[in-house]
């Protein structure tokens, strides 16, 4: 992830700082647990400058789409399990009860990334109108991968795997966000910290400056609190890096956000 700004300081105290930030923020160090429960999210001092908006680059493949092609692919991607000519699609749906859903719980699954499939130097011209959108469904905890022609507007293929988690949207960050804003033991402290520093109330997850990366349940192996999170990598689970724009950092390092079950939990050393 890339930032877009600097903070103030001399170069070296920044670098120190950043370096600081980098081992504090993989390894958890900061404790966010007090008697037992959690008292307030702790803001720490800014180790490095805002960052820009997540992505979900999984690999590196030729030719980019347009704006317009990504959202284009999403739509048809999104529609397809109640397109008519995608029986696959439907049947799935139809054991899953309610069809596939996205992050906040609606009709859709998520999406997640849109790209040109890799195609060979011999192949036709035609596949250019080709678009590839994965997407991720909370229904079934399922990464599902869609080849589009944005031409025919249909689907060309669909292949699902389970177990597989790319990195999170903005999207899914913002749902983290009001999933740790809903707890009710770390809603407060995240609260607190925001208008310790703003003087203004937290209302939404937009008012924030977030990174994120997804979590796996093996990475807690041997760290107290393991048992919390022993379903992240079945289910889609991710850890949120959380900025106040202009301002410190709210540490939430120390906690796992499920989104598939819609729950956080703190793990520890």
């Amino acid at each position: 992830m890339t930032d877009n700004a600097t903070d103030k300081g001399a170069a070296d105290t920044r670098g120190r700082r950043h370096r600081r930030w980098r081992v504090s923020a993989a390894l958890g160090l900061t404790a966010v647990l007090a008697g037992g429960g959690i008292a307030a999210l702790r803001t720490t001092g800014s180790p490095a400058s805002d960052a820009s908006e997540p992505t979900a680059v999984v690999a590196s493949h030729s030719g980019r789409l347009t704006s317009e092609e990504s959202r284009e692919a999403s739509r048809i991607a999104i529609d397809a399990a109640s397109r008519p000519g995608t029986a696959k699609d439907r049947q799935k749906a139809a054991k899953q009860g309610d069809g596939e859903r996205n992050a906040a719980g609606g009709s859709g699954a998520e999406p997640l990334d849109t790209r040109r499939p890799l195609r060979a130097k011999s192949a036709s011209s035609a596949t250019d109108s080709r678009a590839e959108v994965q997407l991720y469904d909370y229904a079934s905890d399922t990464l599902i991968t869609r080849v589009i022609d944005l031409r025919s507007k249909k689907v060309l293929d669909t292949a699902r795997q389970h177990g597989v988690q790319p990195p999170p949207t903005l999207a899914e960050a913002r749902e983290a966000v009001k999933v740790i804003l809903a707890d009710r033991r770390l809603g407060p402290g995240m609260r607190e910290s925001y208008a310790s520093q703003t003087g203004k109330r937290l209302t939404s997850p937009a008012q924030l400056r977030l990174q994120s990366m997804s979590f796996l349940g093996s990475r807690a192996e041997g760290v107290d609190g393991a048992r919390k999170v022993p379903r992240c990598g079945e289910h889609r689970c991710v850890q949120l890096f959380v900025r106040i724009p202009g301002g410190k950092w709210i540490d939430t390092s120390r906690i796992v956000i499920d989104l598939s079950a819609r729950r956080a939990a703190v793990i520890g050393l």
